[in-house]
């Protein structure tokens, strides 16, 4: 059976080299490899390694080594086709055994070359338009890029493109199959593409499979792309993922939504961007993005729809067992052009920012809320718990903490909802200050109580800093006292009259009003209350830690989850002296 390259190479790229050993061999992962036992000799200790970001095995002790096809083969005593069956069967490829295969598979090749030459078509328009040209400039897209990406235009013509290409020797049905003509009701054949700028599409080999063309005006459709074709699928290809396997070291890759995203940022100097094709994300394009990176950052757009993408992104992307976060881009922005008015190094901070898949979603749970009213918190408590209730235990019990702290709804409260009881949500009642909600943390007195100190006593700022305090209200109202410098019975007004939102405003007046200070030396006072405040720190600081034990266990990362197991047990030691 003859199978042609393209084919084996879909073969290979569906089937990741990691998932398919794991099947018969444990393997951990330690640093950017993954070993085991080897399967092909006996040992004890294991020498079988297998690198995803290669898609190779190679064991140092006998020697075995390949990649995924080999293994299948090896393992399972199987020939060459016999091996392409069985992976191809598992990504659902289908392999044609006829006499016809042969032929089928040199027209293929028939299809790539006319996508190079139409694509070198595209390229030269372009070059001979000043003001197509002018379009790219003021986009900030500089000469270098257009050549390097492949940038064209396609004509206002009817059949510009169908006439060159038929000189070149290219059939109609030919032509009209990948998608460069199309034909109408009448069998009138024309261009696809026309009076549009052309942004060629590659496979990770590099080969030019379709293309997406985009008006200058507000003309309708913004963007038209190639349909499917016998060398296209768009929902197992990322634009520029060539360039970024080629280009950039690092471990990450960046998703973006469209072409001008991704050839903007790389053209910033950020290597590691790719683009989903205009398309939800797919399956098969998480698994690509998980073949090539190890961490995946999802940066669409501000607006609605790409916030909405973003959400069915990070599903997908979590499913296939990837860690991912959120890039957050600035209202009304997309990555095109935040990088273009902010530069990259404003960019990067975005990227270093970027939140995890629940902090994320528990973010997002607040839209259309306002969480500064008793309902709006009550309803904000119900999303959470849907996607809490997804978590495990130690995972649980850290958001637990977090959205606590943010709503000033009980844990009690929350973990009682998260069983199914919604009256323990439905009795507080926020009506009035001094009336408590649920038992307040021990460190959120304690901030209190100094904040309350060092209005009374300004001198205490040496011994009161702003790293003291958790709560952001807290750390407001503490640079509000510390910017006062008038006369002492003022500085209650002057803070009130700064606290211009809704929680700030809720805790100045509980500080002065419901918050007593014992009459006892006031060092010894400040010692209690920082000893609580960094015991609190402390707990939050194990259970982040436990929570990347258990995170690096999973991804069989032994060696770092034993250095955050040493951090643990040293904190332990000090909470124990608290």
């Amino acid at each position: 059976m003859y199978v042609a390259e393209e084919i084996i190479e879909k073969i290979k790229e569906s089937n990741d080299i990691v998932d398919i050993i794991s099947e018969s061999v444990p393997l951990k992962r330690v640093g950017r490899n993954y070993w085991g036992l080897c399967p092909f000799h006996n040992e004890k200790t294991p020498s079988f390694s297998v690198t995803r970001e290669k898609q190779l095995f190679k064991c140092f002790g006998c020697g075995e080594g390949g990649n995924v096809i080999t293994f299948v083969m090896k393992s399972k005593n199987l020939e060459f086709n016999e091996a392409l069956r069985l992976l191809a069967d598992k990504a659902n490829i289908t392999l044609e055994e006829s006499a016809e295969n042969r032929k089928n598979n040199e027209k293929l090749e028939v299809y790539f070359k006319m996508h190079v030459d139409a694509a070198r078509f595209f390229f030269k328009n372009l070059k001979d338009h000043n003001e197509i040209r002018d379009y790219f400039y003021k986009r900030g897209i500089t000469d270098q890029t257009i050549r390097s990406f492949g940038l064209g235009f396609a004509l206002n013509s009817w059949d510009s493109l169908l006439r060159y290409l038929k000189a070149m020797n290219y059939k109609e049905d030919d032509i009209v199959r990948c998608g460069l003509a199309t034909k109408n009701e009448k069998g009138k054949v024309y261009d696809r593409f026309r009076n549009r700028i052309i942004f060629p599409v590659f496979d990770v080999r590099g080969r030019v499979i379709a293309f997406g063309a985009r008006v200058m005006d507000d003309s309708k459709p913004k963007y038209l792309n190639s349909p499917e074709t016998p060398i296209y699928n768009k929902g197992t290809h990322l634009y520029g993922l060539n360039f970024a396997r080629k280009n950039s070291k690092e471990k990450s890759l960046i998703i973006v939504e469209g072409y001008m995203d991704c050839i903007s940022l790389n053209q910033a100097g950020v290597k590691n961007v790719v683009a989903s094709l205009g398309t939800a994300l797919t399956k098969m394009q998480a698994r690509l993005l998980k073949r090539n990176s190890e961490e995946v950052f999802i940066s669409y757009d501000a607006d609605n729809a790409g916030q909405a993408a973003t959400v069915r992104g990070l599903d997908i992307l979590s499913s296939e067992g990837i860690d991912v976060k959120v890039v957050q881009i600035p209202k009304g922005k997309d990555p095109d052009d935040y990088i273009r008015a902010e530069g990259v190094e404003k960019f990067h901070e975005l990227v270093n920012q970027a939140l995890p898949l629940i902090d994320y979603k528990i973010l997002k749970a607040k839209d259309g809320l306002n969480t500064a009213e008793d309902q709006g918190r009550i309803a904000y408590a119900k999303r959470v718990v849907s996607i809490l209730n997804n978590l495990d235990p130690i995972e649980k019990d850290v958001y637990v903490q977090k959205v606590s702290e943010d709503t000033g709804i009980s844990e009690s409260a929350l973990m009682s909802l998260m069983k199914g009881d919604e009256e323990g949500i439905r009795v507080m009642d926020t009506s009035s200050i001094g009336k408590a909600v649920h038992i307040e943390s021990a460190h959120v007195k304690a901030e209190r109580a100094l904040l309350k100190l060092l209005s009374e006593g300004p001198f205490l700022v040496e011994r009161i800093h702003i790293d003291d305090f958790i709560l952001p209200s807290h750390r407001k109202i503490y640079d509000i006292i510390t910017r006062y410098d008038g006369p002492k019975e003022h500085i209650r007004s002057f803070v009130e009259s700064h606290c211009d939102d809704i929680e700030t405003s809720k805790e100045w007046t509980i500080i002065t009003e419901l918050v007593e200070i014992p009459d006892i030396d006031v060092d010894i006072l400040i010692d209690d209350f920082m000893k609580t405040i960094k015991h609190y720190k402390g707990i939050l600081t194990q259970k982040k830690l436990m929570l990347e034990i258990r995170t690096l266990e999973k991804q069989g990362r032994t060696e770092e989850s034993l250095e955050i197991a040493k951090k643990l047990i040293e904190l332990q030691k000090t909470l124990g002296r608290y």
